[in-house]
């Protein structure tokens, strides 16, 4: 009896550590800050997860570079021809797992502290713009605007990287789109 008393008093302080807008998220899957850190960004996609995932089976998906800019004197076209290489259009399985969020975290470890000035996701649309700086080098921005669901995502995103003209500048823009085609083929016991 008395376990039970202390793992009840335990979730409530641990239920009362959740921020109203975490506790928003959970509720609703709904996520709308502006000018948050990437911790405070993270904790709310944890918490909107159970009403946001995306429904394991068949994906069909494509990533496709739609321009790509790395600053006066550069031969842009190449760079463009380059990055095409990376484009990919596959039908394949996912997992839960791999269907998971994007771990933001990482975001920082690649381009600096960052700044969500907006994040909104809600009502199936996704519109943000990080800005991300590294000493000694030009601040990042990073805009993403699209549609997500439980069985597909249309999602833009442009990477900009310094001031147009100025050394260190580039700029980045994909699109992925994706969606649930089935379920998974029945893998055969050999």
């Amino acid at each position: 009896m008395r376990a039970t008393i202390v793992l009840a008093a335990t979730a409530l302080a641990l239920a009362g550590c959740q921020s109203a807008a975490e506790k928003h998220a959970a509720e609703t899957g709904e996520i709308d800050v502006t000018n948050a850190k990437t911790d405070e960004v993270t904790g709310l996609i944890k918490a909107a997860s159970a009403k946001t995932a995306v429904q394991p089976g068949l994906w069909k998906a494509t990533l496709t570079i739609d321009a790509v800019d790395v600053g006066p004197g550069a031969d842009n076209a190449r760079q463009l021809e380059i990055a095409k290489g990376l484009e990919r259009d596959a039908t394949e399985c996912r997992t839960a797992e791999q269907l998971k969020p994007f771990d933001i975290d990482r975001l920082e470890k690649a381009a600096g502290e960052c700044t969500f000035i907006r994040y909104v996701a809600k009502g199936g649309k996704v519109d943000a713009r990080i800005q991300c700086s590294k000493p000694n080098a030009p601040v990042t921005t990073i805009e993403i605007a699209g549609t997500t669901g439980a069985t597909g995502f249309d999602v833009t995103t442009q990477n900009t990287t310094g001031v147009a003209g100025r050394p260190g500048y580039s700029l980045v823009k994909m699109r992925s789109t994706g969606s649930r085609v089935g379920e998974c083929p029945v893998q055969a016991k050999g």
